[in-house]
């Protein structure tokens, strides 16, 4: 799912609903507000919380509640649009971007009942005003947590929340009633050196006074030990907390989440078969994300599930009832019969049927897969959730619960166990740089796996599941993970390197999305439907390698091409192009079966 200006555009359907919510900001200042000459300053402004809103001629949104903190930084809303605060000569309030440019200038300030208020144009579109409203209430890190209350409505599983600062301990309880004391010993963030982003963090743990190492990152499943199930699943380097970690522990006889009530959404898909933004992973797969003068921030509102626009089935992962269904901007939403919502984003087309009030079974079929709305341009299911009706109307999204766990789980049950190499997460560096390389995350199927081997665009590969490797040019490269287990069952995947010069930067460094249907079950001889685009920017040509002997020099962007595979196995498929000297790749794989 991909933001808009701030947050705003990114809900556009719920400029109806909010339309009572949005009565305030959304208005000019009024006759009767009062305008006194309103003397702000820093000291004035410092840790107030304000309600973030925009307008535009075609409706409007809440961004979320923005706290401005006394560093500079605001809180509260995880927008690139709005990274920083300050006052100007003229003491305007001006919301800065992650890159330094002014992106909101408020250029108008009053008093309504004791309160301040802002209005200002956002720099980076015309036609949109931001507004904000001083409010009162808890701090925004007491938001992004998971109280015991909201823990009871996620009846998928029996995982429980901890927040911890160094030094404290959580106590356990396992099922035999053995008590497990859970110490956070220390915590190490690691920062992307080109766009300054957590890529993970180094935690240290002890269980009744035994080390224990674990690692936050993307693509990170629970680690299983004394009894436990245990993992961090963010820090508050990634979110703002009132405490420095967050854990989720289970007994290790429980399931990380219950596959009799949940489903993985997506039939007939294999997973990892196209590309996927887990939770916590800096935006990789969308226009201009991860580059220095484009989209920055963390996908830590749920998991995108990439695939075929139009083509490939959506499922409900749940039983509810439906209490949004949008087909304009492909937004569906689902209540259980405890309140949590499961949201899908970017659905090309919800069936008729899909309204509001529906029930609707878990695998119910409820719509197809696209790229409607803020999406990034790139084709691609969101599944995020809510934890209340009241959440959704104020577009809160849950930040706290990382779905990746549930969702492999999910696919597993369902598949009977497969073995699936993990390369993510993608990563960027500068040119010269070593940049580590990290198979570990790979999910074991039957048997365990065996050996591992990393190969690259020049042809040299490197065995185990770690690898480092420096880039001597800038562009977009591709480094291939294969795993084998002990059984002899064989899997691959890729991850995106995007290599930057130094000390002047690319503002940006195009990539491909390479999409393909059927996900899965594709059998010799069988026609696979390919489309590929580049993001970012046009390419001056792109070619296909299918991986087979057959090679398309010239492929038109967007186009449909058809190609058979008359031989069974992992073929690897290679789209390239080139932006004048800087050269990009990308990879999938298609697994064809007798």
């Amino acid at each position: 799912m991909k933001m808009g200006t701030g947050f705003g555009l990114r809900r556009a359907s719920l400029a109806v609903t909010l339309c009572a919510l949005l009565a305030a900001p959304g208005a000019a200042r009024a006759a009767g507000d009062t305008a006194t000459d309103v003397s702000i300053d820093r000291a004035r402004l410092a840790d107030r919380r304000f309600q973030f809103s925009w307008q535009s001629d075609e409706g409007g949104g809440v961004n979320g509640i923005a706290c401005l903190r006394p560093d500079g930084s605001i809180e509260g809303i995880a927008s690139p649009n709005e990274s920083t605060w300050i006052l100007d000569p003229s003491n305007r309030l001006l919301f800065k971007h992650a890159d330094g440019r002014v992106s909101t200038r408020f250029d108008q300030v009053w008093i309504v009942e004791g309160r301040l208020r802002f209005q200002g144009p956002f720099l980076f579109r015309e036609g949109i005003r931001h507004h904000l409203i001083e409010i009162e209430g808890p701090d925004p890190a007491a938001e992004h947590q998971i109280t015991p209350e909201q823990a009871a409505r996620i009846k998928y599983s029996k995982q429980h929340f901890a927040y911890l600062d160094p030094s404290e301990t959580f106590a356990f309880r396992l099922r035999d009633g053995t008590e497990r004391q859970i110490r956070l010993v220390s915590v190490a963030e690691e920062k992307d050196p080109v766009i300054g982003l957590i890529r993970r963090a180094h935690i240290e743990i002890d269980i009744d006074g035994n080390p224990v190492p674990l690692v936050c990152a993307p693509y990170v499943m629970p680690t299983e030990i004394a009894g436990l199930r245990i993992q961090v699943d963010t820090t508050s380097g990634w979110l703002t907390m009132p405490k420095r970690v967050q854990c989720s522990v289970w007994d290790a006889a429980d399931p990380i989440v219950d596959t009799e009530l949940l489903s993985f959404p997506l039939p007939g898909y294999r997973l990892f078969s196209h590309g996927l933004q887990a939770y916590n992973e800096p935006v990789h797969l969308g226009n201009r994300d991860g580059d220095p003068a484009g989209q920055r921030f963390y996908h830590n509102y749920g998991v995108d599930l990439a695939g075929y626009e139009g083509r490939q089935k959506v499922v409900s992962a749940i039983e509810g009832v439906v209490v949004q269904a949008d087909p304009r901007e492909g937004n569906l939403c689902i209540r259980d019969d405890r309140g949590l919502i499961l949201h899908y984003g970017h659905l090309d087309s919800i069936l008729s049927r899909i309204q509001p009030g529906t029930r609707i079974r878990r695998g119910e079929w409820v719509g197809m897969l696209g790229r409607r709305g803020a999406s990034g341009n790139f084709s691609h299911l969101h599944v995020g959730v809510y934890l209340s009706e009241t959440d959704l109307a104020v577009d809160r999204p849950c930040r706290n619960l990382n779905l990746y766990p549930w969702l492999v789980a999910a696919y597993q049950a369902e598949r009977g166990g497969e073995l699936h190499a993990v390369a993510g997460p993608h990563q960027t560096a500068f040119v010269g740089d070593t940049v580590s390389l990290n198979g570990r995350n790979s999910i074991p199927g039957r048997a365990d796996i065996a050996s591992s081997r990393w190969d690259f665009d020049d042809g040299t590969s490197m065995t185990g599941p770690t690898a480092k490797r420096a880039f001597d040019k800038p562009g977009c490269y591709m480094a291939a993970l294969w795993v084998e287990d002990s059984r002899g069952d064989l899997d691959v995947d890729f991850c995106r390197i995007k290599v930057f010069s130094r000390p002047a930067p690319e503002d940006v460094i195009p990539t491909l999305f390479v999409t393909h249907t059927p996900a899965d079950g594709l059998r010799v001889n069988e026609p696979v439907n390919f489309r590929i685009w580049p993001q970012s920017m046009p390419l001056d040509s792109i070619a296909i390698d299918f991986g087979d002997g057959t090679l398309l020099a010239d492929y038109r962007p967007y186009s449909a091409v058809t190609h058979k595979f008359d031989t069974p196995g992992l073929h690897v498929v290679t789209a390239t192009g080139k932006t004048g000297a800087l050269p990009v790749t990308q990879k999938i794989r298609i697994r064809v079966r007798e």
